[in-house]
Order: structure tokens, then sequence, then C-alpha cells
């Protein structure tokens, strides 16, 4: 599975060294990762379930180990190429179904090298293809876009499924805005 990990400008090196660390701390020896054509954000390629590794990253963090450099982990669930209806059409096809009827969701969109489209726009576009009840501030599920220049990740995140070192701690829900 793909992680999508940011880490501080200028420091790929560094935060490599502590993903690598990371990772073989959950039992992953076979990692790769890569720069995107985004500075400060990294692809993780890993053996290991990416929602396993974001919570067993959360422990080492409770357990003292210093992540000063890798500072945002999130699972990937799909890639497509930076395309409204690429995306539009993997939001129906493969997301609407992972979001029962029954439970909220909200989507954010993180654009990096993609100025074609107001980030409001995008949302509004996009949203049009899953029909469950949307809640913005608690949602069950969180539809998470990252585009990455010409690719772009699409995640579906229950709250816990991403990690994030800030300066004040460890905040333990994703954020959510449609």
């Amino acid at each position: 599975m793909d992680i999508l990990v940011s880490y501080e400008c200028g420091r790929f090196g560094r935060s490599k060294r502590e993903i690598r660390e990371a990772l073989r701390r959950c039992g992953d020896e076979q990692i790769q990762i890569e720069r995107t054509s985004v500075n400060g954000i990294a692809v993780v390629r890993t053996t290991l379930d990416g929602r396993k590794v974001v919570r067993r990253c959360r422990e080492l963090f409770h357990e003292s180990f210093a992540f000063k450099f890798a500072i945002k982990w999130i699972p990937v669930d799909y890639w497509c190429e930076t395309d409204l209806e690429a995306m539009r059409k993997l939001l129906e096809v493969e997301v609407r179904g992972r979001i029962a009827e029954d439970e909220t969701w909200g989507m954010k969109v993180e654009r990096r090298g993609w100025q074609q489209h107001h980030t409001q726009d995008i949302v509004v576009y996009l949203a049009r293809a899953i029909d469950r009840k949307v809640d913005l501030n608690h949602p069950d599920k969180l539809v998470r876009i990252d585009v990455l220049g010409n690719q772009t990740a699409i995640s579906v995140l229950r709250p816990g499924d991403m990690f994030s070192v800030t300066a004040s701690g460890e905040r333990h829900a994703p954020d959510g805005d449609t």
C-alpha cells in the first residue's frame, strides 16, 4: 500500500532515514520511498497495510519515537490522473461504495501543482459523485483528494487513519470540509 508522507521542505534525506526507521519498527524492510513532483511530499510504498502503519506510527510517537522530519502520514487507497472527470469517475465507481448509506462523509482537497480550478469548484463538482449525507464537522468517513501535479491520490479515511505531528502534539482525527 502507498502512504503519502509530508516532510519539511529541503529535508528529504533526513525524512527518508526517519521513514525507513519507522517502517523497520513496523516490520517492513522492503519499502520504497520516492519524491513526488511536489517538494515536501514523498510516496512510501510498503508491503504492510497503510492504516496499520499509521496506527503503529502513532504508538511509536507516544513511546517517544522522535518524528522530526516525517510529520504527516496518510494512507492512499487509489491513484488517478489529475483530471476532474477521472477523479469523479473513480469516486462514483470505487469510493461511493465504501461509504454506507447510513454513514456521513466529508471531503478535503489539497491541490499542489495544479491551479486549473479553485478548490471549492473541485469540491462541488466531485461531491456530486457520492450520494450520501454530508457532515462537515464530524464525518464518519473523510474523502481526501491530494493533487500532486499530474497524479492524484484519493483516500477514504476514518477518524484516526491519518497521523500528524504538530507543535502541540498529535492530531487524532482527520479534518473534513465539504
